[in-house]
Order: C-alpha cells, then sequence, then structure tokens
C-alpha cells in the first residue's frame, strides 16, 4: 500500500510556478475588470504594452 501511494505522488503532475501566476495574474485582472475597479488608463497601457 505504501509503494502504491509512492507511485501515485510520484505521477501526479505538477503545475510549474509560471503556469499559476499566469492563472492568478489573469483571473485578478479579469475579476477587477469584471467589477469596473480597475482605471481605463491601466486598460489602455496594457493593450499598449501587448501590441509590442
Amino acid at each position: 500500500m505504501l509503494e502504491t501511494t509512492r507511485k501515485a505522488v510520484a505521477t501526479f503532475p505538477r503545475l510549474s510556478i509560471e503556469a499559476l501566476a499566469v492563472v492568478g495574474t489573469t483571473s485578478t485582472f479579469g475579476w477587477l475588470l469584471a467589477h469596473d475597479l480597475i482605471q481605463p488608463i491601466a486598460v489602455y497601457l496594457l493593450e499598449i504594452f501587448l501590441a509590442f
């Protein structure tokens, strides 16, 4: 039983820190945007940043 648990833990897919950061940042920005808690200038600057 202990070997089965070790194999399950060893094969468990691990999320990278970068993926978690992307999901967290995107969801936070989306939540702020949905609740009108972000300034329009921030959206404009983000659009400019992503354009280049």
